[in-house]
């Protein structure tokens, strides 16, 4: 086995999402142990162009399905040049091409895709074959829950390793609220920020979340809702609050940022509404570790970091008034607040780091290799 790996990164992701910004993580901390890294992910999107600005080779990977011919075809050249001691497929369709790419190619990497949802796994021959291959040598599941799904499927146990997701404790750490967000928010006076950090779709729960204000603010409660990511500046957003009759004044609608850190920074609570889909939130993930407490849907592996009562509360997926219940409980208590941003700081530098994420990642590629045979 070589002391320096060389290890490819495939993804079809085009645009700035969390599997994609885990991808750059696990590369960035790989290098820094000594290891090649590249990746094959489309030149023209969000991650392609990261990468090279890291300074990572970038090949032009953008299959139009998943069992797409000619990418697989082309991936297996690449394996074939290249000669990677490893490829992780970090996305559904670059599941299902690196499969088909070293069926194609003499040269067999260890190929290791990883799990990033909870979203039941599609029945049938070939997708029964895309996750029980022989050809696949190891799955990473990105909470326990995901892992009990994959064993569940028919994996075999030892082959499916739970890797928790990474956040960066440099980027996201506790500090006073950014001064260019409070102007930006112009909040209330003595009002507190409620923030759901996600890209707007039914799966995400924003809905939920805005059905829950409507409950808090006819008790009395005044704060104000925060949406970011892709399509939260939406009309469709806004129009909820027209549904539920809640002024639009209550609500700031910021859609994609990259500038997570200093939103947080300004939040007196984060809420993950999501009600399907949902593995580990990036988004709480990056709350607890800047110490701002969680109220999150109890969804797959979401209390695997929100402990109840400890570091967050959790509450049932689509239960608004639970919901609201759970958020009321946090922000009419500062010290609840203080109680688990203190317990949430510790927990996610304990588990929870890109630091952990690059090593438990590289000993189980190690692991992989070793038990090959010649």
């Amino acid at each position: 086995m070589p002391d320096k790996l060389k290890i490819l990164h495939v993804t079809e992701s085009h645009g700035w999402s969390g599997g994609a910004a885990q991808a750059l993580y696990l590369a960035r901390e790989l290098r820094a142990a000594g290891h090649d890294n590249f990746f094959a992910c489309p030149l023209d999107g969000d991650l392609g162009r990261k990468a090279g600005t890291d300074g990572f080779r970038v090949t032009h990977f953008r299959p139009s399905r998943d069992y797409d011919l000619g990418t697989a075809r082309a991936l297996a050249r690449l394996l074939q040049t290249e000669r990677p001691d490893v490829i992780q497929a970090h996305h559904p369709k670059a599941h299902a091409m690196c499969l088909l790419a070293k069926f194609l190619s003499r040269h067999k990497p260890v190929f290791v895709f990883t799990r990033r949802v909870s979203h039941p796994i599609v029945t049938g021959f070939f997708a029964r074959l895309k996750y029980t291959s022989r050809l696949i040598d190891g799955v990473i599941a990105v909470a326990d829950s995901v892992r009990a799904q994959l064993i569940a499927y028919g994996l075999e146990p030892e082959r499916v390793r739970t890797i928790y997701s990474g956040t960066d404790p440099e980027r996201f750490s506790p500090r006073p609220p950014d001064a260019g967000v409070l102007d930006e928010l112009a909040l209330p006076p003595g009002q507190p920020a409620v923030m759901l950090v996600g890209n707007f779709s039914g799966h995400k729960g924003q809905h939920v979340l805005v059905k829950a204000a409507k409950e808090l603010y006819a008790r009395g409660l005044e704060f104000t809702l925060v949406f970011a990511g892709r399509g939260t500046d939406s009309g469709e957003l806004k129009a909820l609050f027209g549904l539920e009759k809640i002024p639009l004044e209550k609500g700031r609608f910021l859609g994609l940022r990259d500038d997570v850190e200093k939103l947080l920074s300004a939040a007196a609570v984060s809420v993950n509404a999501a009600v399907k889909g949902e593995a580990l939130s990036g988004s709480i993930r990056e709350s607890l570790a800047m110490g701002v407490p969680a109220v999150a849907s109890d969804i797959s592996g979401n209390s695997e970091i929100v402990k109840d009562g400890v570091t967050g509360l959790l509450f049932p997926p689509g239960d608004s008034a639970a919901l609201a219940d759970r958020l009321g409980r946090v922000l009419a208590d500062p010290a609840l607040r203080g109680k688990f941003s203190a317990a949430s700081v510790a927990l996610v530098r304990e588990k929870f780091t890109t630091a952990i994420m690059g090593r438990r990642t590289l000993e189980y590629y190690r692991e992989l290799l070793a038990a090959r045979r010649p």
